[in-house]
């Protein structure tokens, strides 16, 4: 071997780097048992701890493009909603106009029912009012008839109880022929004369002022029908006179 090549291969030797090598644990375990039988001390060798190597994230994966093209499904779909929409709109406008017609049904139902209720009222009204025209000569009549049994009943001698009877029997048989067609007699309340319902066939003077345009005697009943007087009640009334 050249001269040369000797001193490469001492420089080489000389400027590689020394590796540490692990220990070996057999190696390690005879030092420690031949230091003991020795005496040396045993110093334990300080193990320095290694750093952790420092944990790198993975950086995030790019976003993907955004397709190009929407897909046929998709605009499928957007036409649907958009249907679905127009149809929702439609039907609502409709049901606002239904709920208005029927509002307007109602009320024109209700206005219908007040003018049959009222012109109900008005033909039973009038229909009253015939029949009672109708009716009103023979109501005279009988009551006329009333009246003149009664003045028979007063006119006979108190010793004639048994005709006096019969005729006021009379007189109750004419009442209840007229009740049974809605007539009835009346006699007005309280003592001051009420022309709408009273006829003053004679007149009683009086110097009492407090007296004046009362009842001084009640005749004879009025008859009724209802609230409509067929015939008014007659009586007699005071009137004022100065002395």
């Amino acid at each position: 071997m050249s001269p040369d090549v000797e001193d490469r291969d001492e420089s080489a030797s000389e400027a590689a780097p020394e590796i540490d090598t692990p220990p070996d644990a057999e190696a390690v375990e005879r030092d420690l048992d031949a230091a003991q039988e020795a005496g040396a001390p045993i110093v334990p060798e300080i193990i320095e701890p290694q750093p952790e190597p420092e944990s790198v994230e993975p950086e995030p994966a790019p976003d993907e493009p955004a397709a190009a093209e929407v897909s046929p499904f998709a605009a499928f779909a957007g036409e649907i909603r958009e249907a679905v929409a127009k149809l929702g709109e439609d039907l609502g406008k409709k049901l606002v106009g239904l709920q208005g017609q029927f509002d307007r049904e109602v009320r024109a139902e209700a206005n219908r029912e007040r003018i049959v209720d009222r012109l109900h009222a008005e033909l039973q009204e009038y229909k009253q009012d015939l029949l009672m025209k109708m009716q009103r000569p023979i109501f005279v009549d009988l009551i006329q008839l009333h009246d003149d049994v009664g003045k028979m009943a007063a006119a006979l001698d108190p010793e004639a109880h048994d005709f006096r009877g019969t005729l006021e029997s009379i007189q109750t048989a004419l009442e209840d022929v007229m009740f049974r067609q809605g007539v009835e007699p009346f006699r007005a309340e309280g003592d001051v004369f009420d022309p709408r319902r009273q006829r003053a066939v004679t007149t009683v003077p009086t110097s009492d002022s407090a007296l004046a345009k009362t009842i001084a005697a009640r005749i004879r009943p009025g008859f009724q029908a209802g609230e409509k007087v067929v015939r008014p009640e007659v009586v007699s009334v005071y009137t004022f006179k100065a002395d």
